[in-house]
């Protein structure tokens, strides 16, 4: 009955997962469970926030397949419980500070569902979270189940740092393949002069927004409305617990292993990166070879793990102490949107890259955190360790007034937010404007173009949680609709070094391998806020 552990980042954990109340007439249960993180917050001043993304999972038995749970609808303006604000029939029991609860929806083959909800402060403040006996009302007969079956669930949380809409500055005045703006409307232009400004992609918002001449559609997502990202990338917890979600013939086109290998084959590292596995820091294993079905019994599909010795101990397999806080590489731009539809999420485009980065400000030559420059705990003449506590939850950075780990060099990749801490400023941490981590250090970011008509015709519809039986994302329009919502990876793009810098995203190498698994790249995706469900709080 109860469910896997949640996606882990800031320590989130999803706990004391349960099923009760069950009404085998009606069809429902209670999926109830607690949820506590560390590292919260709720800035009055910048008008933003950290937020729990929570999405359930449940098992069908007859298929041996996990399914997206489609909660039940809120009934109206949310109502004070024992430890927040949430909308009936699901209920907070208690917290230590009060919580608001936005439930959104995603357009699945049976119409709009409610597949999740983000969980945030009410009041200004900061500190760890702690909220218990969240219980959540689910209708199983409606989600294909029968009333007497035996049920199981997971619940899974990802934490998300909210974005507020308002207009912000494109482009940092300097680097040498940036986007910048021409307009008085939206987006401010900062001028770029010299030689370099024949590399630049110029946006304009004169008479309309146009990308070198070429419109730029209405839909496209320019990053002025509010939105949800992720505070991290995409850990290799989280990528274990994904693929253990999915059927064998989902798992083999979702890393480079096969799911019916041999217990401790590395699952991730593509091949050319296999003899060093050291250096690319991806200890993803299989830990349960898959095993082929036949005419009476569905095939069972591989068990993931993370191991760095691949020992058969099972204590070697505890990704909490193993390094599964760090980064996930080896991710194709394939590979991140499954995660993303899995996760009811969406990729996010360049253009609202710069803007969690930047917020309003203009800093020339900006970095993320805000600066032109950072101490580099890998340039020329560092030397090992690099770390502090490798592969463990406390891994941390040598130096601690670090705030960067330049990508594509040894060892490549750390732990996520592995720069921050209880004390430090935002130039330690590499932290954004918002406070979102990693985002010009780490892994390179993969996300939507706008240089491409591939990447323009990118419509932001969320993921409904279900991936199609090769286990590659599927997002359509509608239900009468076969064309992909998303683009290929010719629509997909690198950012990641200075905020503005679109070096990577025009460069022949990326050009090359857009779709390719590589050492230096990950995934992590948004969501836009969920207008429905948001009431305002003086109210209450």
């Amino acid at each position: 009955m109860a469910g896997m552990a949640g996606l882990r980042a800031s320590n989130l954990q999803v706990a004391s997962v349960a099923l009760k109340d069950r009404d085998t007439v009606a069809g429902t249960v209670a999926i109830c469970f607690d949820l506590s993180w560390d590292f919260s917050w709720k800035d009055g001043m910048h008008q933003n926030w950290d937020a729990a993304w929570v999405f359930v999972k449940a098992y069908d038995e007859y298929n041996a397949r996990w399914k997206q749970v489609a909660l039940a609808p809120p009934q109206g303006r949310p109502v004070r419980g024992g430890g927040g604000y949430m909308a009936l029939p699901h209920s907070i029991g208690k917290a230590n500070v009060p919580f608001w609860a936005e439930f959104a929806t995603s357009h699945t083959d049976y119409g709009e569902k409610t597949v999740g909800f983000f969980l945030y402060r009410k009041d200004e403040g900061n500190g760890s979270n702690l909220v218990e006996d969240i219980r959540l009302q689910w209708n199983y007969v409606e989600d294909g189940f029968l009333p007497g079956e035996n049920l199981q669930v997971s619940v899974f949380a990802i934490e998300m740092v909210y974005i507020p809409a308002h207009t912000y500055i494109i482009g940092d005045g300097a680097s040498p393949a940036s986007l910048y703006a021409d307009g008085k409307n939206l987006i401010l232009k900062q001028d770029v002069l010299g030689p370099q400004s024949q590399y630049m992609g110029k946006v304009s918002s004169e008479t309309g927004w146009t990308y070198l001449g070429t419109p730029i559609p209405d839909t496209f997502p320019k990053g002025l409305s509010d939105f949800y990202i992720m505070k991290y990338e995409i850990s290799q917890h989280a990528y274990a617990d994904f693929l253990n979600t999915l059927a064998p013939e989902q798992q083999a086109n979702r890393c480079s292993a096969s799911p019916y290998a041999a217990r401790g084959t590395m699952a991730m590292a593509a091949p050319g990166y296999t003899s060093n596995p050291g250096q690319y820091r991806n200890y993803i294993r299989v830990r349960t070879p898959a095993v082929q079905g036949d005419a009476s019994m569905p095939a069972m599909a591989a068990r993931f793990g993370h191991s760095i010795t691949a020992g058969t101990a099972d204590s070697l397999w505890d990704m909490e102490t193993n390094g599964g806080n760090v980064a996930c590489n080896f991710l194709s731009w394939d590979d991140g949107l499954a995660y993303l539809d899995w996760a009811c999420l969406r990729p996010f485009t360049e253009m609202e890259y710069e803007k969690a980065c930047r917020g309003p400000k203009f800093v020339r030559k900006e970095m993320a955190w805000g600066y032109q420059y950072g101490i580099c705990i890998n340039s020329a003449g560092a030397k090992e360790p690099f770390f502090i506590d490798p592969f463990l939850p406390s891994e941390r950075a040598v130096d601690p007034s670090a705030c960067y780990l330049e990508t594509g060099r040894a060892p490549w990749v750390m732990r996520v937010g592995g720069f921050a801490g209880d004390s430090t400023r935002r130039n330690q941490s590499g932290a954004t404007y918002y406070g979102v981590m990693n985002m010009s250090d780490n892994l390179w970011e993969r996300c939507v173009n706008v240089s491409t008509a591939a990447g323009r015709a990118f419509l932001p519809k969320e993921g409904d949680g279900l991936l199609d039986d090769a286990g590659f994302a599927e997002v359509f329009v509608d239900l009468y609709s076969t064309e992909s919502c998303w683009p290929a990876a010719e629509g997909g793009g690198f950012r990641g070094n200075r905020v503005s810098d679109r070096t990577y995203a025009e460069s022949t190498q990326v050009k090359a391998g857009e779709g390719e698994r590589t050492p230096y790249s990950g995934f992590r995706g948004a969501r836009s806020a969920p207008p429905a469900t948001r009431f305002d709080l003086r109210g209450f």
